[in-house]
């Protein structure tokens, strides 16, 4: 990886040469061993981490994604939507299955006698006692209830499709942040090599000083860069632990666990991926298969056409059977049982329900409108989603050729004002802007890389395939 070697502090008038900077960045490892702030008073207490039982310190994209599937409280929120939906259809399905009951009571009962002028009365008890067993089945309802569990059904497979975004939801935002705290490091590390090649270049000035071929007041303009430079390290730092909190939290695990992502980007620094990327139209094809949201659209149209036809029956004939079978007492002891039996057709043929159904056909009617017109928004947002994916990770691998190409010259041209103003045919401000220069290539050559990961999981996030 690349390393910025620190020249030597030059320590007489004719100064020797200088370690020069090599052509590759540094390594995250060489940042994350740094104390935090780099510069400043430490706060261990407020970065402290402890680890979780069954949670690697370290961890790869597919790891950092298993973990978050399955721990990310939104997802389980998801999940038992799935099941609520699930367990309606069966509520649905009910209204077609018999419905067999059996019933039995006993009842003692006692008369008193009357007593008086003209009155001869006696009193009397007894006991009754029934017992029934009964069955009634729908036969016919012009097809309501069956629309109505094809309603329930489609908007059940309609909710696990939303499921299914969620967790791709989820393993995009676990890539971001994924990505962000990889970037965050190396911005570390290569701050780090930065400051150094300040501090060496700080040298350099002092000891044009000592040899008197620079002005003592210029060593201020060089004093003030490295500062800055010191500053630039710090806020890097702080962003750092920043996003591996947001890393830590993306996954569902608390914000004080110590998890790191893997770095994956080897090679980037020196060659970019010529894989070929899908023609629009077959991307888009893939997209209109396998993205879950706009599967989820389609499904709604469906569920809410099934809801119009049940609306739509709601002045339908019923027919439905019933069937008794029992036996009672018939003695005042109660028992000499007898047996009783019943079965009968029953038919409800509506003639006017207030208006109700025509209400209710219009309400359906025109959830069914609503849900064509959100289809036909996730059509749209599957298109603009796909092809600004291509266009990023066209835009990006372009870019990363560009930024690497204008590291290297970056770190050409400090090494040859370094040479140059050592031997006194270079200006300080000449040095300093060469500084600059380097720390704008080496951050810009940082982010392309980190942006070109993230570019590809955008890309599979957009055709719904990141979960694959």
């Amino acid at each position: 990886m690349i390393i910025f070697l620190a020249a030597a502090a030059l320590a007489t008038a004719a100064p020797t040469a200088s370690p020069t900077p090599a052509s590759a960045l540094p390594s995250i490892s060489s940042g994350n061993a740094l104390p935090y702030p780099a510069y400043g008073s430490p706060q261990p207490q407020i970065i402290q981490t402890r680890s979780e039982k069954g949670v690697p310190q370290t961890i790869t994209l597919d790891q950092a994604t298993s973990i978050a599937i399955a721990r990310v409280p939104s997802l389980a929120a998801a999940r038992a939507q799935v099941a609520l939906e699930d367990a309606a259809v069966d509520q649905q399905r009910t209204a077609l299955r018999p419905d067999l009951s059996i019933s039995a009571s006993g009842t003692h009962y006692f008369y008193q006698g009357g007593n008086g002028p003209g009155v001869v009365g006696l009193d009397a008890s007894g006991q009754v006692n029934t017992a029934s067993l009964a069955l009634a089945q729908l036969i016919y309802d012009g097809g309501q209830v069956r629309a109505k569990i094809e309603a329930a059904s489609l908007t059940r497979d309609a909710t696990l499709a939303t499921y299914r975004r969620d967790a791709q939801t989820v393993a995009y935002d676990v890539a971001q942040a994924y990505y962000t705290v990889l970037d965050d490091e190396r911005t570390v590390a290569v701050d780090d090599q930065l400051l150094a090649q300040d501090i060496v270049s700080e040298n350099l000035v002092r000891a044009q000083i000592r040899a008197g071929t620079e002005a003592g007041a210029d060593l201020a303009s060089q004093i003030a860069t490295t500062a800055n430079a010191r500053t630039t390290l710090v806020k890097a730092q702080g962003t750092l632990q920043n996003d591996r909190v947001v890393f830590a939290t993306a996954l569902g695990l608390d914000a004080d666990i110590d998890v790191l992502p893997i770095d994956d980007t080897q090679g980037l620094e020196t060659s970019t991926p010529a894989n070929t990327l899908p023609a629009y139209g077959s991307a888009l094809d893939i997209a209109y298969v396998e993205r879950p949201d706009y599967e989820e659209a389609r499904l709604t149209i469906g569920s809410n056409q099934a809801s119009l036809r049940a609306a739509q029956r709601g002045l339908s004939p019923t027919l439905s059977l019933a069937a008794a079978k029992g036996i009672s007492s018939s003695d005042i002891g109660g028992g000499a049982y007898l047996n009783n039996a019943d079965v009968g057709l029953d038919i409800k043929i509506p003639l006017y329900d207030q208006g109700m159904t025509r209400a209710n056909v219009a309400s359906s009617r025109a959830n069914v409108d609503i849900a064509k017109a959100n289809a036909a928004t996730a059509r749209l947002t599957v298109q603009q989603d796909v092809r600004q994916a291509l266009i990023a990770i066209v835009s990006d691998r372009s870019t990363l050729d560009q930024t690497r190409t204008a590291y290297q010259a970056a770190l050409v041209s400090l090494r040859s004002t370094q040479s140059q103003y050592r031997v006194g045919v270079s200006t300080l401000p000449a040095l300093i802007q060469a500084e600059a220069t380097l720390a704008s290539a080496a951050t810009n050559i940082v982010n392309a890389i980190y942006a070109l990961r993230l570019a590809e999981s955008n890309l599979r996030f957009a055709l719904g395939t990141i979960l694959q």
